[in-house]
């Protein structure tokens, strides 16, 4: 029993790394990240499969042969180490130090493959394992390069962390040390026997393969490696199977270790409780899969009505022409059928650019970009709306607000975002105040209104794509619930936060973003 699980752990951790890795590099096979990602999964794959046919076996010398392959792992740690750099965009800064891993790993191959014994011996038995590794004269040079680069590739994330200010970047480091972290330690485990340490466990050595899971995780929502909407459902289609298999396992290892260990102990206990745990996820899932449906249906409602007006009046008009016989009423329908035909095309472009995948960080175009010149180009394009609507608006800008790194038209497109809904959610005579700040390091740019407000159970939701508020919706019919997301999406993408806070429907609502002031 114990080597079986010990074999499904080790499998199932093979899966998972192949899939993430293939999935990662087919959405950017062209990027230097994706690729040491995939090569760093690939590897770690090869040594588990070759690892697996070596301790399964109770021939010795076939074993050997089989862990032979295990030296994959000199190249394992230089690509985690190479990946890592690339990551935090310090590879050009540790060029001599990656070239001096691979040079060392290269020559540590020739020097090992000239004599396998100077790596290993014949295999023999260890606890549950048929074979195991049994250390030739130089096997502690393989594990002092091993833990050597390793340990220069954590001090890297400590120093460039205990440095940075950026907390985007600060989320990134720390999903890479949980990763790497998990991956090297727990794998260490199952090589304790080979320095006399004769404890090993079945499970927990082999889980070495869930350091893809925080990877991926921070992937998905840092944009650590490039993934795109299909990608990342893959991605996460992959986690949940994985997750799932890795569960249905430890909870038939505990109700054997607890029958077999405490006679007294009831059997059917574990897998009641098992069973309450995954009553309790297909509801949370069930909500989630309610949620996605009511957003649908939400988007097409929007949609449909976006499209049908402009539609409806192209037709409306087209059908006019046939009885107008004025030349200047007939050049008026032409010009409001063209503005019409404009508004489609808007849509289209609308949709498509949301549909298409946001991971376009790429193609940002960043300058040293003054958010208060912003901000006094959009009051003074809205005056007359302002004044229209007897508005009251604003400006509170702070005397030490530096410039930023962005893309100007974009961070004006979000601005401009959150600038007019504050207007348009904002009934006539009320007030909007607009701020810009500077903390410690970081902009701060805040938006208030007293406006028709959110209420507290829909705030979480007001990013999300497509959605509207029920208030939103009877107070401006045009929405299409895709601004703020739009507005977010930009945000993150200059290493930003954004969040709303409001005290309730009528109470107003108030719309912020922090932007690092040294943007990467």
């Amino acid at each position: 029993m114990d080597l079986l699980l010990h074999n499904i752990g080790y499998v199932l951790s093979a899966v998972l790394a192949v899939i993430l890795g293939v999935v990662v590099f087919i959405r950017g096979w062209k990027r230097p990240v994706n690729i040491l990602y995939f090569l760093n999964n690939v590897s770690v794959t090869t040594f588990i499969v070759f690892y697996l046919l070596a301790i399964n076996t109770t021939d010795p010398f076939i074993s050997r042969h089989y862990l032979t392959f295990t030296l994959v792992n000199l190249f394992t740690v230089c690509l985690t180490a190479h990946l890592t750099f690339v990551t935090f965009n310090k590879a050009r800064e540790q060029f001599w130090g990656i070239i001096s891993f691979y040079t060392a790993a290269v020559a540590l191959l020739i020097f090992f493959l000239s004599d396998i014994s100077r790596y290993v011996l014949l295999s023999k038995p260890i606890l549950f394992l048929p074979s195991f590794y049994n250390p030739g004269t130089f096997y502690w040079l393989f594990t002092f390069f091993f833990l050597l680069v390793a340990g220069y590739f954590f001090s890297f994330l400590t120093r460039i962390y205990t440095k940075t200010d950026d907390r985007l970047t600060k989320a990134r480091i720390k999903y890479f040390a949980l990763s790497f972290g998990w991956g090297y330690g727990v794998g260490s485990l199952g090589f304790l026997p080979v320095f006399g340490i004769d404890v090993i466990s079945p499970i927990i050595p082999s889980l070495l393969g869930l350091y893809t899971i925080p990877l991926a995780y921070g992937a998905l929502k840092y944009d650590l490696i490039e993934l795109g909407v299909v990608a990342k459902n893959a991605a996460l289609y992959t986690l949940t199977t994985a997750l799932v298999g890795i569960a249905i396992i430890a909870v038939n290892f505990a109700n054997n270790y607890f029958t077999s260990t405490y006679s007294l102990f009831p059997f059917w206990l574990v897998p009641l409780l098992s069973g309450f745990v995954v009553v309790a996820v297909g509801i949370y899932i069930w909500h989630r899969i309610r949620d996605v449906d009511i957003l649908k249906y939400e988007f097409i409602n929007n949609i449909s009505h976006k499209f049908r007006t402009p539609l409806t009046h192209i037709r409306w008009l087209a059908e006019q022409l046939r009885t107008v016989n004025d030349p200047a009423e007939r050049d008026r329908h032409v010009e409001q059928i063209q503005y019409a035909s404009m508004r489609l095309f808007e849509l289209t472009n609308i949709v498509i650019d949301v549909a298409r995948d946001d991971n376009d960080l790429y193609t940002y175009k960043l300058e040293e970009v003054h958010l208060q010149d912003i901000l006094e180009d959009l009051l003074n394009g809205h005056q007359a709306q302002i004044v229209h609507r007897k508005q009251r608006v604003s400006l509170d800008i702070g005397d030490d607000v530096p410039a930023i790194k962005a893309d100007k038209a974009r961070m004006q497109f979000a601005i401009q975002i959150l600038f007019e809904n504050a207007l348009i959610y904002t009934p006539d005579g009320g007030a909007i105040v607009v701020s810009l700040k500077k903390v410690d390091n970081e902009v701060i740019f805040s938006i208030k209104d007293t406006g028709i407000g959110i209420d507290q159970k829909e705030i979480p939701r007001l990013f999300v794509k497509f959605y509207r508020t029920a208030n939103a919706r009877h107070a401006d019919t045009e929405g299409m619930g895709i601004g703020l997301f739009m507005s977010k999406n930009i945000i993150e993408k200059h290493h930003g936060r954004i969040w709303a806070e409001s005290e309730g429907e009528g109470h107003g609502s108030t719309f912020s973003f922090a932007l690092p002031i040294k943007s990467t």
